[in-house]
């Protein structure tokens, strides 16, 4: 799955149902960093160019999926596998996840 800042500033989350693959997209190069850390307050911080932290709750009270219990306790499951290996931050809630930038040619 991954989050999704389109050129407009709409926060989506796409392939939602692939929890073994997990990044931001953000439309753009990455010299839009300082717009996409603000289109993205409360969903994810953004601490470089690389690396994304997304705020669990951002993804679970998502409209689309709130209410699916399926996709939440896959969620959680995501969440238990990536713990091991440093990628979840337990202070912020966060899940690390890489940002990919889809410059437009």
């Amino acid at each position: 799955m991954f989050v999704k800042l389109s050129a407009t500033g709409a926060v989506t989350l796409e392939d939602r149902d692939n929890f073994r693959a997990f990044k931001l997209v953000v439309e753009g190069g990455p010299e839009k960093l300082d717009a996409a850390r603000r289109a993205l307050t409360g969903t994810a911080e953004l601490p470089d160019q690389a690396t994304a932290w997304i705020f669990e709750q951002a993804l679970r009270q998502r409209t689309e999926i709130a209410q699916d219990a399926t996709w939440q306790g896959n969620l959680g499951a995501m969440i238990e596998k990536a713990r091991p290996h440093g990628w979840i931050d337990e202070q912020k809630k966060a899940i690390k996840a890489h940002i990919e930038w889809a410059e437009k040619p």
